[in-house]
Parts: C-alpha cells; sequence; structure tokens
C-alpha cells in the first residue's frame, strides 16, 4: 500500500518524469481536483451511512476502514465506466490515471478522518468537511504548482534541485500557513 500511495504522489505531482513533459497545467490541476473533490463527495453520502450503522454496532466497528476502502473502490469503478461511456474525450485525457486519482491517501484518508470526528453524526457536517478536503487538495496543488514554477527561474544549488528545495519551500509555506491561523507550536 505505501509503494501505490508513493507512486500516485509522483504521478500526480509529476515527480516521475525527470525530461520536465510531466509538469502540470493549473487547467490539469483543476481538473485533477474536480476530480478528486467529486469522486470524494460522492464516496462521502455512503460512507456516512456506513459510518452510522457501523458505530452504532460495537461488534462491527472495527471493519469501519475495510468498508471505506470498499465504497472508495466501488465509486471509483462507477467514476471510471461512466466517464469511459459518456465522456469519452475526458476519459481519453485521464482514463490511465484515473485509478490514481481516485484511490489515494486523499480520498480515503478524508473519508476515514471525517467518519472519525467529534460532530460527524451530522450528514452535511461529514459532507462538507470532504468536499472542502478535496478543494484543499487543489489549492495544495496549485500552490505546489506555483512553487515549482518559481523554482525553475531560480538559482539552486545543485544538492537541493528537485525535491528537496520543494520540500523545503512547502514546509516554509506550511509554517507561514500554520502561523496564519493563529496557532502556536508547542513550547
Amino acid at each position: 500500500m505505501r509503494r501505490i500511495d508513493g507512486l500516485s504522489f509522483r504521478v500526480i505531482h509529476g515527480f516521475h518524469d525527470r525530461s520536465g513533459a510531466g509538469k502540470r497545467t493549473p487547467g490539469q490541476i483543476i481538473l485533477v481536483g474536480s476530480i478528486l473533490t467529486g469522486i470524494i463527495a460522492v464516496c462521502s453520502i455512503p460512507s456516512y451511512f456506513l459510518n452510522r450503522f457501523l458505530s452504532s454496532q460495537p461488534s462491527l466497528s472495527q471493519f469501519l476502514t475495510l468498508g471505506l476502502l470498499l465504497v472508495n473502490i466501488l465509486v471509483l469503478l462507477a467514476a471510471y465506466f461512466l466517464i469511459r461511456r459518456f465522456v469519452p474525450a475526458l476519459f481519453a485525457r485521464i482514463g490511465e490515471m484515473l485509478p490514481f486519482y481516485g484511490v489515494n491517501c486523499v480520498t480515503l484518508g478524508t473519508l476515514m478522518i471525517a467518519s472519525r470526528m467529534s460532530d460527524s453524526s451530522r450528514f452535511f457536517s461529514f459532507f462538507g468537511y470532504c468536499v472542502g478536503a478535496g478543494i484543499s487538495f487543489m489549492a495544495a496543488l496549485l500552490i505546489l504548482w506555483s512553487v515549482r514554477q518559481r523554482l525553475a527561474l531560480a538559482r539552486v544549488p545543485k544538492a537541493f534541485r528537485g525535491l528537496p528545495i520543494t520540500l523545503l519551500s512547502l514546509g516554509i509555506i506550511s509554517l507561514a500557513l500554520f502561523g496564519l491561523l493563529g496557532n502556536q507550536l508547542p513550547a
């Protein structure tokens, strides 16, 4: 499972191609983010009811993660075949990458976190969290694209080129956003 998530991370973010052809445009990033958000939103509906049912049965609550994974896979398969059947032009653009977009740590992790939230007993809270997570992931992808564009124009030491400088830049951005939210680091 760890290799699949690592592969999907490299493929979605374009780190797999050293020639530069794997770099995404903002339009492609918005398309990927929209697909992820749609899959998460559709997954959240049956996942909410699954969460309600399994949390009411203490002996079955241990199967929640497996149930969420199955819901995620079923929604991905439905999306795959519906897009292939009714939107062939879109399928030609994303068909081979759709499994990486649909079943990864973003979609499954969002469902797992939403199911364990304290106020997950309300449907709109659960659904809103899932849609918000998808939109936030798309925003994070756009920020990553922007950072990579700026770093392409900068003079970076050879040891830091590529992924190391990208991760350092993202770490600085995450600390800045963490500070803007008014959170304080533990002392």
